[in-house]
């Protein structure tokens, strides 16, 4: 049997950027931004095409592993003022240039962001322009989803248990994984019902866990509520879900969306409020401020979401643009 290539080792074997370029048919240029030389663009075909062995880039392994750093040093090739081929990098093991510095003109690295319309605007006026080099093209999602916006639903309280290990950690030793899948299905089917002839829109739900919660005075600046030997007060219980809904439609039906109310796709007793509020009760008593109300709201629960709220506004999908200019062209 053929041994199957290893196409992620084979990123640092060749170190021959132009080795298996074709130069008769097309006009070619070359971007270099190299930390020696200097960033410049290369239009002598000629040039190029001489140093076609002895421009060599070989990157390491370095750029793969997370951390800071400017990566975007290296080379891209252009093909009739379209990119073909680029290889990038922070860190390299080999960035020779042979003598392509000897032609270099100066360039610029451009840079737009906005909507589709604003893109499309600017692509039109530079398409046909030969000093212009684009490095990166957005891709536009279709017209029917390029206005969204956000529902944030209050939390939902599901009941866990919690163990000692093996080190000495507490942790989470049972959570029924189904109670989110089912959240996330009851909240997707009443954004549908409420929607109800609004047809033509994407739902997404997402969420986020909140655990450890503990109680504090929402009537103080500094409110934290504690025992009298100063420890915190949770409410172990539980673990805290916050979903999120993200819709898509176009602008119209957006704006429909965006007006309805959900304040009612979940309600005191589907999240356990109740229960919660119980929890907190009895967890005031042991604190050094037993006379503070629950019930009236001098007692609240650290990132702890009670109402649905929304996104402040409906907005439209952004993208960027960036590309290559040649100065003083």
């Amino acid at each position: 049997m053929k041994k199957k290539k290893n196409s992620f080792s084979n990123i640092f074997k060749s170190s021959d950027f132009l080795e298996d370029v074709d130069f008769s048919s097309s006009k070619y240029a070359l971007y270099i931004r190299h930390k020696k030389h200097g960033e410049f663009m290369v239009l002598n075909q000629e040039l190029i095409e001489e140093n076609k062995n002895d421009l060599k880039v070989k990157t390491s392994f370095i750029n793969y592993l997370p951390g800071e750093g400017d990566r975007g040093y290296g080379v891209r090739l252009f093909k009739n003022n379209k990119l073909v081929k680029s290889k990038l990098g922070g860190v390299f093991k080999k960035f020779e240039i042979g003598t392509l510095n000897n032609h270099k003109l100066p360039i610029k690295r451009q840079r737009i962001s906005g909507t589709k319309k604003v893109l499309q605007q600017k692509l039109d006026s530079i398409k046909n322009e030969e000093n212009i080099f684009i490095t990166h093209l957005p891709t536009f999602v279709a017209d029917n989803r390029a206005f969204r916006f956000r529902v944030y639903f209050p939390s939902i309280a599901i009941p866990v248990k919690r163990e000692i290990d093996n080190y000495g950690y507490e942790r989470v030793t049972a959570i029924n994984g189904d109670e989110i899948k089912k959240w996330s299905n009851k909240l997707k089917k009443c954004i549908k019902e409420k929607a109800d002839s609004i047809s033509d829109f994407d739902v997404s739900i997402t969420h986020g866990s909140l655990g450890d919660a503990y109680i504090f005075d929402t009537t103080a600046k500094w409110g934290a509520i504690r025992t009298s030997d100063r420890k915190f007060l949770y409410t172990k219980d539980y673990i805290y879900y916050n979903f999120t809904a993200y819709i898509k439609s176009d602008k119209e039906s957006s704006e429909k969306l965006l007006s309805l109310d959900y304040s009612d796709c979940l309600s005191e007793i589907d999240r356990n409020k109740p229960q919660v509020i119980a929890k907190m009760k009895e967890l005031l008593k042991q604190s050094t401020k037993p006379n503070l109300s629950v019930d009236n709201g001098e007692v609240g629960l650290e990132g702890y979401k009670d109402k649905v709220t929304k996104y402040k506004t409906l907005y439209e999908q952004e993208y960027s643009l960036n590309w290559l200019e040649l100065e003083n062209k």
